[in-house]
């Protein structure tokens, strides 16, 4: 391994020692403080940490912090560019910006940044080009339409040298007020679409410290046994939590308190991310090595895997007051007097597959 690396960003040059194992999205946010480029799914899955590599967008989160030694990178920190102390969006986040396709923002750097390279090498796409060129970068919340409509009106704009086109196609429907029924921009789509918008995972404090959960991993059983001692021993970690380590109230929940907190040594499993324990440490990776060292032990049970198994008779009841949650009963108008007047009737079995309307931006907090 080479005693440095040396390579060039937002065309600023930097020389850094590497570290073994070491990402180019660690390195650019944990060292450099670049937090635009997000983090979702560190599985090169989700796009939202695309950098440009020597013009190339490349995922940052799988790609290897040495090998951007000689290296020019560009981040979405890298297009806006200042101008008698004015920010001067570049068109295409100009583009995000007037045509609606920021909302929660956490996508927004790998989408420009993926558009980027595309106009480099075609400055004129069609929509296939457009789609095909964002198959690898998510967004779940803004559409893809509003982005895909942003792309053409910053690559018209490139081509053109005329401003960015407004949307047309959505009117006014109210001209009597000032702010009700009239198009607005979204108050802090200029900080997203820079890469100035702070989620939490961005924040940083002094002598803060890196929490992680230890899971069951196991569907259904009893813990027996938890040992914490190697997690404990490991340099670097301040403290391991247990249930019994919870001052208060043991569960919490949504409609019932019936979530433990933590589960303690003979309680209840119900799924894989229950939590066991947790590590309080120096380091991100000092946590996680030490979670991985704490032992669980349990007696399985079986696994219910369904609402329609749950009403069986039989099985395991996972909660004190049973396996149903609440029984809502719906009943609207003479079903049998429906059932007379209908021409046809048509009885059918329908199944519909479990839809979480998942967002990229990882689950994290901020105690201070």
């Amino acid at each position: 391994m080479n005693n440095q690396i040396s390579f060039k960003v937002n065309g600023k040059d930097y020389s850094v020692e590497p570290v073994a194992g070491e990402t180019l999205s660690t390195l650019l946010r944990e060292r450099l403080r670049l937090t635009g480029t997000k983090i979702g799914c560190e599985e090169a899955e989700c796009g939202a940490c695309t950098v440009l590599v020597n013009g190339e967008p490349m995922m940052s989160c799988v790609y290897p912090a040495e090998r951007a030694d000689g290296k020019t990178i560009v981040t979405i920190e890298g297009l806006a560019e200042r101008v008698h102390n004015e920010m001067k969006l570049h068109p295409l986040q100009e583009a995000f910006v007037e045509h609606g396709a920021v909302q929660c923002g956490f996508c927004i750097p790998g989408q420009i940044m993926t558009a980027y390279a595309l106009l480099k090498r075609n400055p004129d796409p069609n929509s296939d080009e457009i789609r095909f060129a964002l198959k690898d970068t998510l967004c779940r919340c803004a559409g893809y339409p509003s982005i895909e409509n942003a792309i053409l009106a910053a690559a018209q704009a490139l081509r053109t040298g005329e401003p960015v086109q407004k949307p047309t196609h959505i009117p006014d429907s109210i001209h009597e007020h000032k702010t009700v029924g009239r198009k607005h921009l979204r108050p802090e789509a200029v900080e997203k679409v820079t890469g100035e918008a702070i989620f939490t995972d961005d924040l940083k404090f002094d002598g803060m410290l890196y929490a992680k959960a230890r899971r069951a991993m196991i569907p259904h059983g009893f813990l027996k046994k938890l040992d914490i001692s190697k997690a404990k021993a490991l340099k670097g970690v301040i403290a391991v939590l247990t249930a019994e380590d919870v001052p208060a109230e043991k569960n919490h929940g949504l409609v019932i308190y019936d979530w433990p907190v933590m589960v303690g040594v003979g309680e209840r499993v119900r799924y894989v991310g229950d939590a066991l324990a947790i590590v309080a440490a120096e380091t991100q990776e000092i946590a996680e090595q030490a979670s991985a060292l704490i032992e669980a032990e349990f007696d399985l049970q079986p696994v219910i895997t369904n609402p329609v198994m749950a009403r069986e008779e039989g099985v395991p009841q996972l909660h004190e007051k049973g396996n149903l949650l609440k029984h809502i009963k719906v009943r609207k108008g003479d079903m049998d007097a429906g059932f007379a007047d209908a021409d046809v009737i048509l009885e059918h079995t329908f199944h519909t597959p479990t839809t979480d309307h998942a967002f990229i931006e990882p689950e994290c907090s901020i105690a201070v």
